[in-house]
């Protein structure tokens, strides 16, 4: 790093990802703020500036002990062991310790007296991970799937049987409704829409997702809420809103339908007929919101899928960030980490998504044809975001 971007990122300040150390000491230790970093999306410590953005600068003789210090502690007390990447910057004339550290090996922690405890980061402020927030950690991790779990309070009454039987029946041809009982709930439980409790069968989240007769009643953030405002931005006047809280095929068809009627159509004459042209083609629209419902994160109470539509694109934000591996770059090549994988498989057997990673690509392909601009997939703090932009009006 120059000397020049260095002044920068300290003219900027403490942020989610950049923190400040005048020192280092026992007293003052850094490890914390590296599992926070790790646990959030990376970030960089710079030693020898002061919180009110004085630069302090590091003794010479003090160099090689903090370098030792940071690598000893990198190694020995934060897990999974990191190799951070290390280097002085001379500033003014001082020089500045400059620590960057990534890991993809989430939930990282710091091992200390035989207990692991968990951090994470808060804008500039570093705490402990509460239970949700570890679960969530583990989960973007790929070591849990949540939407396997139970849902407490939940029995076989909260499934509709109507939409159990017709699945099974269309899409795996059985004939569910003439088994015995037993052999149906031995079913639901091998296909991961119940599961055995500690003393009753409970539904599992994807269960209540897919065939719940009232989802929202047990998870109030597996809605999708719609808003179409005049102009392009969302202070613009509110034109329509929609808000749908069933299973997830439903909310869906149901979306798809909601934003078909909210678009624009143009026409041309092919022939001796006039042809009807959507903005969006409606396979892109099913492939955008079905891969906003199975990629979410639901373990984020309270936070329903968000679409938004303006008059120059239509947004699709998703409650969540993608899992350790997965970038931008990777979705758009088609590379993709299933976080609910029970609510992929009965989405995919809906005919509901393309599968196989081939959604985006599909997407960014078939609108670049239309509008000439590719659509564009933000990461934002806790949120995905899937912007598609509408061929320009003239």
């Amino acid at each position: 790093m120059d000397e020049q971007k260095l002044k920068e990122i300290i003219r900027n300040g403490e942020s989610s990802s950049v923190e400040f150390k005048e020192i280092l000491t026992e007293d003052l230790p850094i490890e914390k703020e590296i599992v926070s970093f790790l646990n959030l999306k990376g970030g960089k410590i710079l030693i020898g500036v002061s919180d009110n953005k004085n630069i302090t600068g590091v003794k010479e003789n003090d160099l090689k002990k903090i370098e030792e210090t940071i690598m000893n502690k990198c190694r020995d007390v934060i897990k999974p062991e990191i190799i951070p990447f290390y280097e002085k910057v001379f500033v003014d004339g001082k020089t500045v310790v400059v620590l960057e550290v990534n890991g993809i090996d989430k939930p990282y922690y710091l091992f200390k007296n035989n207990k692991k405890t968990y951090y994470i980061r808060v804008g500039t402020t570093v705490r402990e991970a509460t239970r949700e927030e570890l679960r969530r950690l583990f989960q973007a991790s790929g070591s849990i799937h949540y939407d396997e779990n139970l849902v407490y309070n939940s029995s076989l009454e909260d499934i509709a049987t109507d939409k159990v039987t017709e699945y099974f029946e269309n899409f795996r041809g059985m004939a569910f409704e003439n088994l015995p009982e037993e052999e149906k709930e031995n079913i639901l439980i091998n296909s991961k829409i119940l599961t055995n409790g500690e003393d009753k069968i409970l539904c599992t989240v994807a269960g209540i997702l897919l065939f719940g007769k009232e989802p929202a009643k047990f998870l109030s953030q597996s809605g999708i809420m719609f808003a179409h405002f005049k102009g392009r931005e969302i202070s613009g006047e509110l034109i329509d809103r929609k808000e749908l809280n069933k299973t997830i095929a439903e909310n869906i068809r149901n979306i798809c339908e909601i934003i078909k009627l909210n678009l624009k159509h143009s026409s041309k004459i092919e022939g001796l007929e006039r042809v009807e042209k959507e903005e969006i083609p409606e396979r892109v629209i099913r492939e955008a919101i079905a891969n906003a419902c199975i990629h979410r994160d639901y373990t984020i109470y309270g936070a329903k899928i968000r679409v938004f539509m303006f008059e120059d694109r239509l947004e699709i934000r998703s409650p969540g960030i993608p899992p350790n591996t997965v970038t931008v770059d990777n979705m758009k090549t088609g590379i993709s980490v299933y976080r609910n994988p029970v609510i992929v498989k009965f989405i995919n057997d809906y005919h509901l998504a393309e599968g196989m990673g081939r959604g985006i690509p599909m997407i960014i392909r078939e609108m670049k044809k239309i509008s000439g601009k590719e659509p564009k997939i933000e990461i934002l703090e806790n949120e995905t975001n899937l912007i598609i932009y509408f061929q320009q009006r003239k």
